[in-house]
């Protein structure tokens, strides 16, 4: 990346769904502004300016300092026209969606709290036979093509960690394929194969949160349905949360419900397929793998850092705060962009090279601090469990098309991942 780009095109670089899928142009940029300019205040044309922190270190001091960069008055990217739909709506975004991410403490902590047995250490043991099970169901899908060429992300990738977490939630098999739908669409809203939006054309600016209001609609009749009749399922746990020991709001609940649904699955569908895409363009780390599938929770762990799905979340600082030479006024944005913190040399060696032996390996895919992903555990042992199934079940595996990543900038993965496997016999 040149060290000529105006300041105008790097931040509309910055921000830019086509940027992001463009991996190799993206990292030149994470790069070049590590390099000269790691706290670079951004003035995109279609959103309202920023600090883009592109440094590890950086990055974690702001995710350590919950009391003085917070999440609910800005946590992600929204174009002025997108930022204007909601408003226009009467602040339909606003009572629509607040997760766990968009809080801050107390509510964070206190939220948190209500499904932190189910998330957390232990308590994701109790899913490893079933995680198991749809590990080999998806193994038996690639049997059916035969060592045919086929689409990886739509058949395998997209589907597989769908199916964990909406067995564990308590959807059924038969809405599945609403909750894909909806979450491609959510995340994928500036991907014309995908959403359709044209939000920077003012356009389709509220698509977004026409597909909040069918999450919405969905999780409030689900809600109503557990507090009739609970289940044992997390569904059942969500819609009869205490929160300060008192009964979780209408907003709060199908939030959850939505949250979960979405980043619960997209995420890890993100790492599932660049994770191979990342062991066909180096081969030598696939045998490796083969040799000793002992190797498979470094691979996991490595697989997360190369992929970092999550491209970004902003803080808004509550008071004037020095990082480095630069002072973040109160009231400031700041952009956490974690696919650059994952490849900063200052912290990883050869941060370009994929190494499955990687150590150590400080990745921040997961965030970091306070507000660190809920569902962690759960993620790494979806791909711990695949990976295995694969790594056992699995003889060859070769390109056989051009990936195609989903334009995004806030969460990406694959639209499609052409390849042929052939499985052991």
């Amino acid at each position: 990346m040149s060290t000529e780009l105006a300041p105008m095109e790097l931040a509309d670089s910055l921000v830019s769904p086509a940027v992001h899928a463009d991996e190799a142009r993206i990292h030149a940029l994470f790069s070049e502004l590590r390099r000269t300019s790691p706290v670079q205040w951004t003035e995109p044309a279609d959103y309202r300016p920023f600090w883009s922190l592109t440094r590890h270190a950086d990055i974690m001091e702001v995710s350590r300092k919950n009391d003085v960069f917070i999440n609910s008055r800005r946590l992600n990217l929204m174009t002025r026209a997108q930022e204007a739909a909601a408003k226009k709506s009467g602040g339909k975004y606003a009572r629509m969606y607040r997760t766990v991410a968009h809080m801050d403490n107390p509510d964070h902590r206190e939220y948190r709290r209500v499904t932190a047995e189910w998330f957390m250490g232990p308590g994701v043991r109790k899913f490893e036979t079933a995680v198991a099970a749809l590990a080999e169901e998806s193994l038996d899908h690639i049997a059916t093509f035969d060592g045919a060429p086929f689409d990886y992300a739509r058949e395998v990738a997209n589907l597989f960690p769908l199916r964990v977490i909406m067995s564990i939630l308590g959807v059924p098999r038969e809405d599945q394929p609403l909750m894909l739908r909806l979450t491609q669409e959510f995340f994928g809203a500036d991907d014309a194969d995908l959403g359709g939006n044209r939000a920077r054309d003012g356009v389709d600016a509220g698509r977004r949160f026409d597909l909040l209001a069918q999450f919405f609609d969905y999780f409030t009749a689900m809600a109503a349905d557990r507090r009739k009749s609970p289940r044992d399922d997390l569904a059942t746990v969500i819609a009869c949360g205490r929160p300060y020991d008192g009964p979780m709001g209408d907003l709060e609940t199908a939030s959850y419900y939505a949250v979960i649904a979405t980043a619960g699955h997209d995420t890890t569908a993100a790492v599932t397929a660049g994770g191979l895409l990342a062991l066909l363009e180096n081969p030598d780390q696939w045998q490796k793998l083969r040799a000793d599938p002992e190797k498979t929770r470094g691979a996991v762990e490595e697989m997360l850092r190369w992929v970092s799905p999550v491209k970004h979340f902003l803080r808004t600082a509550r008071e004037d705060y020095r990082i480095g030479d630069t002072t973040i006024a109160a009231g400031d944005g700041v952009a956490l962009f974690y696919p650059s913190a994952n490849r900063d040399d200052a912290v990883f060696d050869d941060p370009f090279r994929f190494d499955i032996e990687r150590q150590p390996n400080r990745h921040l895919a997961f965030g970091f601090g306070g507000h660190m992903c809920l569902g962690l555990s759960l993620a790494r042992l979806e791909l711990t469990t695949f990976l295995r199934a694969f790594v056992r079940r699995v003889d060859s595996i070769e390109p056989a098309g051009d990936p195609q990543r989903i334009h995004a900038n806030l969460v990406g993965g694959f639209k499609a991942l052409p390849v042929r496997i052939g499985l052991v016999h």
